[in-house]
Parts: structure tokens; sequence; C-alpha cells
């Protein structure tokens, strides 16, 4: 019997952790599960698409099979994932990555219809990287700052700072030459881009998350012998979402070490009392979110949920 094989799209370089350290360990559990019906031809560095914008695209029209996009890109297709930005929601990238996927698997997540979903995973809380000497974020007033997604950007700015949208790879570039002053990323990104050799100052306090979602051309999808759907499906889901959020938390805990090092950069840990502010300065930015969203209340009522259940398990354990 013919082999299936399936054209996997990246738009991240095979050396990326995203490609090194959760794509091809993917890609080989399903292989091996495979047990040779099924390869994978993995494309990445862009050669089916550069532009993170396009991925979605590019996957519903099938010039790749499969392949990962980015929600926070597109936030208005995915708004219920919107909620994965809320600074201080999640503490790390296993628990927003298991978040996400549970929140698709209520029904939550409305923009992939187009689409056959594999499984979500998140990156690690974004932290706040300053290129000037900072206390607390009382001084990020009239500072420009990077922000992925219109929630994260929405909180910076309710701080007193004025934000901007920009790719991580353009971030390096523009804090030398001081067109930002800082930037929310999470340690994976700014290591992968160099930000934090032109930065001065990290605030240490969890804001929101990244998201990933591994998608399969429908039409390709459903061409597939119900044998190889099964492999896929087994391991899809849930393991994505640990396989993903895992991946990031091992990384981040070597990338934080190497930081935390480094004469160069001066930790801000952020107390109790700064916590709580940034929590009061949260709420509105929430309830914006919920008033705005379809099924908002209820997406958000089911994250709260959701997280309980898994910090009670994690206590337990």
């Amino acid at each position: 019997m013919a082999q299936t094989r399936l054209r996997f799209g990246a738009y991240l370089a095979p050396v990326s952790h995203t490609v090194a350290n959760i794509v091809k360990p993917w890609i080989k559990s399903v292989e091996d599960d495979a047990a040779g019906k099924l390869g994978f031809d993995v494309y990445a560095g862009g050669s089916l698409g550069r532009s993170p914008y396009a991925q979605f695209d590019l996957l519903r029209a099938g010039i790749a099979d499969i392949g990962f996009v980015q929600p926070n890109y597109t936030s208005g297709q995915f708004k219920q994932l919107q909620i994965l930005e809320i600074p201080l929601l999640t503490r790390s990238a296993s628990e927003a990555s298991v978040l996400a996927w549970s929140l698709y698997e209520r029904g939550l997540v409305k923009g992939f219809e187009d689409v056959h979903v594999l499984g979500m995973w998140t990156a690690e809380p974004g932290n706040l990287f300053m290129r000037l000497p900072v206390k607390s974020f009382d001084d990020l007033k009239n500072k420009k700052i990077r922000s992925a997604g219109r929630l994260e950007g929405e909180f910076i700015s309710s701080l007193g700072a004025t934000t901007e949208a920009m790719h991580p790879s353009d971030v390096y570039e523009a804090l030398r030459r001081h067109t930002i002053d800082g930037t929310v990323q999470g340690l994976v990104a700014v290591n992968t881009f160099q930000a934090y050799r032109v930065s001065s100052h990290i605030i240490n306090a969890p804001f929101g998350v990244v998201s990933f979602a591994l998608l399969m051309n429908k039409r390709k999808w459903e061409s597939l012998p119900s044998d190889i759907q099964e492999v896929i499906t087994r391991n899809s889901g849930q393991r994505i979402a640990l396989l993903g959020g895992q991946a990031y938390d091992k990384r981040v805990a070597e990338i934080d070490k190497k930081f935390r090092a480094l004469p160069s950069l001066t930790y801000i840990e952020p107390s109790e009392h700064d916590i709580e502010q940034l929590q009061v300065a949260v709420k509105p930015l929430a309830d914006a979110w919920i008033a705005r969203t379809e099924n908002g209340a209820e997406t958000y009522a089911a994250a709260k949920d959701i997280l309980a259940q898994l910090r009670t398990r994690e206590r337990a354990s």
C-alpha cells in the first residue's frame, strides 16, 4: 500500500523552538504510530508562504496540507481566544495550553470552521522588557511599548503608555534605534530574536500569552483514509496542548536562568501590592472583552472553571 504523505508548512525556521521542539517531535510520534503508512514533508522557513499573518489562508487554500497559525495575528477572527491575552490570567505555558484546548473542546472558540483543528498550545506568559531603567509599572507613562494582541495593547494603554504592533523579529532593531522603549514578550521570543541584548530591565509579571493552533486543510483531512485519521487524532488534542506547553515551560526555565546571570539585565519583581493594583487595572479590560465578545461571559466563566480545576489537581499532586 502506498504511503500517504502530507506537506507541513511552517513560516518559522527549522531550528526555531516551535519547529524543533514541538512540530518535529509531534511528527515523529505520528509517523511512529502510523508504522510506515504516513509521512510528512516539512517545508519550514516560509518556503510555502513566509508571512505569519497569511498562514490561515494558505492552509484554507491547500497550499500546505497541515501547519500552525498564531491566532493573535488575526485576533478579529478568533475573538474568544483573545481571552488568553488577559494579563495575570494564566501562570505557565502548560496551564494556558490546556485552557486553550479545553475552551475549544467545549465549543466556545469560533473562527476555525473552514479548517480541521488538530490541537492548540501557547507560549509562556509575556514579561515586560525595557531599554530604560524602570522600577514599576508606574514608570510606563508616556513610553512606547510593543504589544502582540488587542487586549495586551489595551492593558498597556491603560497604564499610560502608547502601544505599537510589531512582529517579534523587528523588536531588536526598534529597541536599538530607540523607536520603542520596551516590549511585552515571552522569554523564548526575546531570546530567539535577541531583544534582551538591547534591554536593561525586565518586569517579571505575567502578561497574556500568544497562542498557536495546529490545523489541516479540511478537504485534505476528509480525503484521508479512516485509519490515518485515527492515527493523527490519537496524537492530537490534549496531547498537543501538553507537548507544546511543556516544551515552552522547559525552555523558559533554561532562558530565565541565563537571563538572571546577565549583569546587563535587571529583574524587577512586583510586590503583592503591585499585583493587586494590576488586577484592578485588568478588571475593566476583561469586562469590556466580555461585553463585546460573542459568548464572552460564558467563555470567561469556563476559563475560570478550567483554571480552578487545573490548580486544584496541581495542589493535590
